[in-house]
Order: structure tokens, then C-alpha cells, then sequence
């Protein structure tokens, strides 16, 4: 695979270090920014490289604060990120941009949209997106409802844990450890996940960006547990999309028990302008990885290849 960078970074006006990978064209007609899912780092932005490079799409995909090599900032909000957006657009002279969040990197993209105007912003996508957990968490995997509960009140205890279950294993020295953990986990996971998950087209990739998310330690995934389980810090009925705002679409699978599709649809009812897409019979993941260019040309206004379609990513 031609990558153009994959270990950029830049200094912010705080002092912290915002780290971030290049994908797609070495000459771009248009830019994209690529908000990874949690736990996770900017080499999720991988799977969309064949496309993004076939499309002259440039795709950004920054680290969020304490993934890979991007500072941990304490006492962060989501509503803080879209001022590291502004400021990696700015130090790369993007003008305007379309943002394609996905999983965890659902809260973000909508705060992007509260807080970035339509000028800047052209269009955003949220694939398999986790929404305010309010909108209820009936149909979700145990384990992740009980971490969005514990996260808020007992950050500290959380970071603990991760570091306990993967952190140490994504920072041992002997590969095979966290490779067999993730082998491990997968196997939980429903049939089409699975299957996704497991193919050697997307496995290094998948290992890899678990991998680099607790490089560093596991701070910042307990913090980011925190937010996601806590307060957003607004209200998705706030958001203008659509017509007479930024356009907004939402893609989930019916059988996604990571975040359960009735989140999506609640989401969908309560912001007028938004376009949700539903997968029938498909989980969280296994869609994306099939669906790659669909959800690419559907968010860019442009039109699927023959050719692609029949050959895969």
C-alpha cells in the first residue's frame, strides 16, 4: 500500500503535539478528515486509502489527545476538538473540508458541526456511530455499557483496567501478545464482524491501530471513555444539517450490538436533515470494511466505479 505520511505532527498554540496520517492522493481535488473510532489511532485511516487515492481524495486522520503520539490533555471535552481540526487545517491551508467520523468518532463529528460553519464544512458522514448514551443502551454488549457507566465517576480505576486488558499487551515487546488478545475478542463478535475482522486484508490494519491507541499509556482511552459515557456538552437537536445547514448522513447495520441501531434511528428522528442508511443483518464493523467506497462517494456526491465495485478494496 502507497501511503503519502503516516507520523506527521504540529505543535499547538498549548504546547501539545497533534499527531496525524496522510492517506488517499499525492494530489488532492478535495480533503477529507478522518475522525477514528475508540480505542483507536490514526492508522484506521488505512482501509479508506485504495479509495480515497482512486477518488484524488486526500484523507487526514488526526490522533486524538493521549492515542499514538498526540498529547493527552487533561480535563478535555469533546467541544474542545474542533479547534484541533481548525488548527490542522490551518497549519496544512485546507480552506474547506468534509468530515467522515466513525464509531467513537461519532461525538466528535457532531461537535464539529456545532462548532464549525458551513463554510469550512462541506459534508459529514458517521458510520456505525455511538450516540448520547440518554437515547438508551438496551441491545449493547455488556462490557461496553458497563464501561460508559463506570468511566465518568471512576476514570482513574478505568485507566487501571485498560492498561490491565490491552494496554500492556499493545505495549509488550512480543507481538503475538496483543495479536492473540484481539484473535480472542473477535471471536465474541457477531458472524459478519467477525468475518471482517479476520480477513487478512484488514487484520494487520486493525492490529495495528490498536496497537498505537495505547502506545502511550492508557490515559487517554479512560478519559475518552469518560466523555463518551458523560455529557456531551450539547444537544444533537442543536445541530443544523441538511438543507439549510451542513448535510449529515448516518450509515449503521441493524445488528450492531457495539451501539445498537435504535441509537441511530433516535438520532436520525431528532435532527430534521439528516440521511440515515440502514445495513440490515450487519453489525458494527464488517459493512464499512465492504462498503468502503459506497460511503465515500455517497459523502463526496460522487459516483461508484463499475470496476471498483467488482474488484474490492
Amino acid at each position: 500500500m502507497s501511503t503519502t505520511f503516516e507520523n506527521e505532527s504540529i505543535t499547538l498554540e498549548d504546547g501539545r503535539t497533534l499527531s496525524y496520517a496522510v492517506y488517499g492522493s499525492p494530489i488532492p481535488v478535495t480533503t477529507i478528515i478522518y475522525l477514528h473510532g475508540f480505542p483507536s489511532s490514526r492508522f484506521e485511516g488505512r482501509l479508506w486509502h485504495p479509495a480515497c487515492a482512486k477518488h484524488n481524495v486526500r484523507l487526514i486522520a488526526p490522533d486524538r489527545p493521549g492515542s499514538g503520539r498526540a498529547t493527552f490533555q487533561p480535563n478535555r471535552r469533546i467541544l474542545d476538538w474542533p479547534s484541533d481540526v481548525l488548527a490542522l487545517t490551518a497549519h496544512l491551508k485546507i480552506d474547506q473540508f468534509y468530515i467522515l467520523g466513525v464509531s467513537g468518532g461519532s461525538p466528535y463529528t457532531f461537535a464539529c458541526l456545532k462548532k464549525i460553519g458551513k463554510d469550512r464544512l462541506l459534508g459529514a458522514t458517521v458510520a456505525s456511530g455511538l450516540y448520547p448514551i440518554k437515547f438508551g443502551l438496551a441491545g449493547m454488549m455488556i462490557a461496553t455499557r458497563i464501561l460508559l457507566w463506570v468511566a465518568p465517576w471512576a476514570t482513574g480505576l478505568t485507566t487501571t483496567l485498560f492498561d490491565t486488558m490491552i494496554g500492556k499487551a499493545a505495549r509488550s515487546k512480543d507481538p503475538k501478545v496483543l495479536e492473540d488478545l484481539i484473535a480472542k475478542d473477535i471471536a465474541s463478535r457477531p458472524p459478519a464482524d467477525r468475518k471482517a475482522l479476520k480477513d487478512p486484508a484488514y487484520w494487520d490494519t486493525f492490529v495495528a491501530m490498536a496497537r498505537e491507541s495505547f502506545s502511550q499509556g492508557s490515559e487517554g482511552a479512560s478519559w475518552e471513555a469518560r466523555l463518551l459515557g458523560g455529557d456531551w456538552g450539547f444537544e444533537l437537536e442543536q445541530l443544523k444539517v441538511g438543507e439549510n445547514g451542513v448535510p449529515l448522513t448516518l450509515w449503521h447495520g441493524t445488528a450492531d450490538v457495539n451501539c445498537p441501531v435504535h441509537m441511530a434511528e433516535k438520532a436520525d428522528e431528532i435532527m430534521p436533515g439528516s440521511v440515515l442508511h440502514l445495513k440490515e443483518e450487519e453489525a458494527h464493523v464488517g459493512y464499512i470494511f465492504r462498503d468502503v467506497e459506497e460511503i465515500l462517494c455517497d459523502l463526496l456526491g460522487l459516483k461508484e466505479s463499475e470496476e471498483y465495485l467488482h474488484d474490492g478494496v
